[in-house]
């Protein structure tokens, strides 16, 4: 109930995101919902004591997840093109079976209002990727959208939706003309570690992402992305 009063969304909690959210305050790694229906919580462990592990306290994290929804990804919350309430074992365990370019939204532990990128790709040095978490400031510059769009290796939205039929009405249209006498520029989301082992001229400075189509012809190895663990 509070998570729908504060996000202002019709889409509630489901009893899978409750037993991750039991989990996650409880330091429990239970599947079982009943295992939680007789186990209290106090104030202290709610919202003063820190999460085992973390720097910050169960209330703070809950109500950053919250507060990114409510003032950047209603819709998507809404649309259900957020899974959001993953750990990154899960996401592993959900997409290692799916192909290459398929990714889930999932929000951060290590960042509070944090949303990370979870996608499939297999690769000599692993097979998920994890990219580093966005947050609100990143989504005030550009949103998760737009960030979405430019990155040409994520096809499918988790299980199997293409991206582009999930989030293309949310794209912001790029403008072909000068507006009062002035060009605007574009911001646009690449990922430069990814960058082309040659320089020549088809894409000097340009990345790999930029260039290919699809992930499926990288070879390279990948960095400023969380290693699977």
């Amino acid at each position: 109930m509070k998570f729908k009063a504060e996000v202002q969304s019709n889409r509630g909690l489901t009893k899978e995101n409750l037993v991750f959210l039991a989990q996650k305050l409880f330091n429990s790694s239970s599947n079982n919902m009943e295992d939680y229906n007789s186990m209290a919580i106090s104030w202290s462990q709610f919202n003063r004591e820190n999460l085992p592990g973390w720097n910050y306290t169960f209330w703070q994290w809950f109500d950053g997840v919250m507060d990114v929804l409510r003032k950047h990804h209603k819709p998507h919350w809404n649309d259900g093109a957020i899974l959001g309430f993953v750990n990154k074992q899960q996401a592993h365990d959900l997409l290692i079976n799916k192909p290459d370019g398929t990714f889930l939204l999932r929000f951060s532990d290590s960042e509070i209002g944090g949303i990370t990128i979870a996608w499939k790709f297999d690769s000599p040095d692993r097979n998920l990727w994890n990219l580093k978490p966005f947050t609100t400031k990143d989504f005030s510059i550009r949103s998760l959208a737009d960030r979405l769009g430019d990155l040409n290796y994520l096809n499918y939205v988790f299980p199997d939706r293409p991206k582009d039929e999930v989030f293309s009405k949310y794209y912001t249209p790029v403008l072909g003309k000068a507006v009062d006498g002035y060009v605007k520029p574009q911001i646009k989301q690449v990922v430069p570690e990814f960058a082309s082992a040659s320089s020549d001229s088809s894409g000097a400075g340009a990345t790999f992402m930029d260039q290919a189509p699809s992930p499926a012809v990288c070879s390279q190895s990948h960095y400023n992305v969380y290693p699977q663990k």
